[in-house]
């Protein structure tokens, strides 16, 4: 079963490299800078009317996503929220940023004191939750901030093996180019975690409140080059997950999986 909870480590990596303020000042910032299986998610998730309504962003770094988002969606409101101090200041800072209403705050969503307000119709968590060490603690955090009828969209690095979630085993060197440097003493390093595909449907499956649908669309490819890991190919995946109406009855929970087969088989 997955750890959560008392079971999980004690505290979440607390970044604090300049090198994530340098690589998501230069990208994941507009449409085109987002994966394709995200980009499918975001499309599914707005729908024809092209509606994104109030967004949490979890782990936002700069605000890339709001400003890639409001390029094609309309935005009510966008707030972002990420452990690394630089990164927030910078997106204080930004003048130019294309959503007027929206906020920045600085800390672990574990620990944050400044979202009272849980109603949010989308919740992201892209390339945090599985770059952290207590990863079904923050993706439960972050349900929690979802409104009745909205939706938690994360990303995760899938396998048909067992889980790797030891930090010692499997982990990357934060560095904003795109090979390491032959001096790698003194780089950060983030939790690279790899999930069972079963185990994370398990756990989606139990969410609670319930979901009553699950979306998701991945597709392998190698680890980053500045990863660390047992593993030589990984099923990079995106997936939507729809919380439950308050209706007086349960609804049974549908999938829609656009999946490798021998992911799941």
């Amino acid at each position: 079963m997955p750890k959560s909870g008392s079971d999980a480590p004690g505290e979440n990596l607390r970044y604090a490299t300049e090198e994530i303020l340098h690589y998501f000042s230069q990208h994941r910032r507009y449409w085109n800078d987002f994966y394709p299986s995200e980009r499918w998610i975001f499309e599914r998730l707005a729908g024809p009317d092209k509606q994104m309504g109030r967004v949490l962003d979890v782990g936002c770094a700069t605000g890339g996503l709001g400003r890639a988002l409001s390029e094609r969606f309309a935005i009510r409101e966008y707030v972002g929220v990420d452990i690394n101090q630089q990164a927030i200041e910078a997106a204080q800072k930004d003048q130019t940023y294309p959503v007027a209403s929206r906020r920045f705050i600085q800390g672990d969503i574990l620990e944050v004191k400044d979202l009272v307000d849980k109603g949010f119709d989308a919740v992201f968590s892209l390339s945090c939750a599985d770059w952290n060490l207590r990863t079904y603690d923050i993706i439960q955090t972050c349900w929690q901030y979802v409104k009745e009828g909205g939706h938690l969209v994360l990303t995760l690095r899938l396998t048909p093996e067992a889980s790797l979630t030891d930090f010692a085993k499997s982990f990357q060197y934060i560095f904003a180019g795109d090979r390491l440097p032959d001096n790698i003493k003194g780089l950060e390093k983030a939790a690279y975690v790899v999930l069972n595909v079963w185990e994370v449907f398990r756990f989606l499956a139990d969410l609670k409140p319930r979901a009553f649908q699950i979306t998701a669309y991945g597709y392998w490819g190698k680890p980053s080059a500045t990863a660390v890991t047992a593993f030589d190919r990984l099923a990079f995946t995106a997936l939507s997950i729809r919380k439950g109406e308050k209706t007086g009855h349960e609804k049974d929970l549908g999938c829609e999986l656009h999946l490798p087969l021998d992911l799941l088989w």
